[in-house]
């Protein structure tokens, strides 16, 4: 009995067997063990006229990737005889974390139905795993699993490759960040270990919603020399490569949020100065505003002031930030420049901060300063209010609580203009400053112009010395004429203030100014006041 059962057994081996051989239908795998992470590739042949194969979008629990179809012709001599096949090729891959197993597939093939074997793909971890992978690995982690909502948190990509590697390139694809400000932490680094070289990047994440935030794997393509493979025997190609794809872990995050609203997250200190305390009139002041300590500083919104009779510019505010003893230390500073002909005070400036490593609430502030004003206006500006960064300092107090800032929307800045080395700003407070004291001028200036015109008109040769106020096509303006137009525009047009500043540099010596003398003449034709006569 026990014999016919083996008999039966070995029959059915055999036609099974005969089945998928007969079938010519193979199934290929490019490793059986792998290291977590590294790509498995699966190509399934099938030779005949009409073949249909399977769906598939997973193996296991992990989806397959780079589905292609392709068919190819293959010429076999058999007994003298030359024959042909036609091939039907399924490829895909797949990047298994832990051990799977490819299932057995059925194709169709000429109206048959024909079976794959299936495999087992074996994950190992460790140094059994680096062995697998050739000695590569990619590797991401967090430097925290649970963070409050704004509170820095550093991602590091390891990618590990043996010291006689044979790399002759490396094809790296970040992560993605969804739900997170990111920005790299420096450049690659680079450090050896033992017979491995870590090329090391850091990012800098900040979560920007609370619940739980996931991290996509980062990818690395390597290639490496294949010295077994033919080389080119004149060396213009060089070596043939041998492509090992790798894949990282996920990670998680959990984001809590915050107790209440605040302006900070972390443990800062602030500060700011003036250069100095009494100005004459019209005369810059110099405020410089620095935050520093721990947290991020990338998100903050910039303070912005509104000081009645008070003129204001600032510059970009600068952020820098680095890793000290895996934390990350920040600072950020942002310079105002502040012109009136008044006294006035700069006012306080009051920022909400919450200490995620001790969970409380604190107040930081500057306190307020005021300013002389000499040879000027004898009447002061009222002191500002106090604000949170993004409002207007110095306006009425606003009675909403300062919302939350840590997403990536910045508030709007003032012009980026540094009035210290900006001579169209003073020639633009000295115009003002006559017009205020001396309005007379302008009926004589209104007057000196129209007797200029009608000399102009009098004695000026007729064709095209006259065409340009005639409004036709001829000589272009000077550049001393487009400026005296353009000038009392400056305010209220940005065309005009930027071919006025252009003309300045013109007029200062700068040969580096290139100026579009037909957008010019237009948008002087559009001020001239003869012109406006004409119409």
């Amino acid at each position: 009995m026990n014999k016919r059962i083996w008999i039966r057994t070995l029959i059915l081996m055999m036609l099974s067997t005969i089945w998928i051989v007969a079938g010519n239908v193979r199934l290929q795998v490019s490793s059986t063990q792998v290291a977590p992470g590294q790509s498995v590739r699966v190509k399934i042949i099938a030779e005949g006229s009409k073949v249909s194969f399977p769906a598939i979008q997973k193996i296991g629990s992990y989806p397959v990737e780079r589905l292609n179809r392709s068919s190819k012709l293959e010429a076999r001599y058999l007994n003298g005889k030359l024959t042909t096949k036609k091939q039907k090729i399924l490829s895909f891959e797949f990047y298994p974390q832990k051990s799977v197993t490819i299932p057995s597939f059925v194709v169709d093939v000429d109206g048959k139905k024909l079976q794959t074997r299936s495999v087992s793909v074996k994950v190992v971890k460790g140094a059994q795993g680096s062995a697998a992978a050739g000695g590569f690995a990619l590797r991401m982690s967090l430097s925290k699993k649970k963070v409050y909502l704004g509170e820095p948190v550093i991602l590091t990509v390891d990618a590990v490759e043996p010291l006689n590697g044979n790399v002759a390139q490396m094809q790296y694809s970040p992560p993605t960040f969804k739900g997170f400000f990111s920005k790299p932490l420096g450049g690659e680094q680079r450090l050896q270990q033992g017979n491995r070289i870590i090329h090391r990047l850091r990012y800098l994440l900040i979560p920007q919603k609370p619940g739980n935030l996931s991290v996509t794997p980062a990818q690395v393509r390597i290639g490496i020399q294949d010295l077994n493979a033919m080389g080119d025997p004149f060396g213009i190609f060089g070596s043939a490569l041998k492509w090992t794809a790798l894949r990282s872990n996920a990670v998680q995050l959990t984001v809590m949020p915050l107790p209440a609203p605040a302006d900070l997250v972390g443990d800062f200190q602030i500060k700011a100065s003036v250069d100095k305390k009494k100005v004459q009139a019209n005369m810059p002041v110099n405020y410089t505003l620095v935050i520093e300590g721990e947290g991020s500083l990338e998100d903050l919104e910039d303070p912005v002031f509104d000081i009645p009779g008070v003129t204001v510019y600032s510059d970009d505010a600068k952020v820098s930030s680095q890793v000290q003893n895996g934390r990350l230390m920040s600072r950020y500073v942002k310079k105002y420049v502040f012109i009136s002909d008044r006294d006035f005070t700069i006012p306080a400036l009051k920022l909400k901060e919450f200490d995620y490593r001790t969970g409380k609430f604190s107040t930081l502030s500057t306190p307020e300063i005021p300013v002389k004003v000499t040879g000027g206006s004898a009447s002061a500006v009222p002191k500002g209010a106090i604000a949170s960064p993004g409002a207007q300092i110095g306006a009425a107090p606003s009675t909403k609580a300062p919302a939350a800032k840590h997403t990536s929307a910045k508030a709007a800045k003032p012009r980026k203009v540094n009035p210290l080395t900006d001579e169209v700003y003073y020639a633009k407070k000295a115009y003002e400053e006559k017009a205020r004291r001396f309005p007379e001028y302008l009926a004589a200036a209104f007057v000196a112009g129209m007797v200029l015109m009608f000399l102009l008109l009098r004695f000026w040769p007729k064709g095209k010395g006259r065409s340009r106020i005639a409004g036709k096509k001829g000589r272009h303006y000077s550049l001393k004429e487009a400026l005296e137009i353009l000038y009392p525009h400056i305010n209220d047009d940005p065309e005009a203030e930027r071919f006025v500043r252009l003309l300045y540099r013109v007029k200062q010596g700068d040969k580096s100014v290139e100026i579009d003398r037909l957008a010019l003449d237009r948008l002087a034709r559009k001020y001239d006041p003869e012109m406006a006569k004409k119409k």
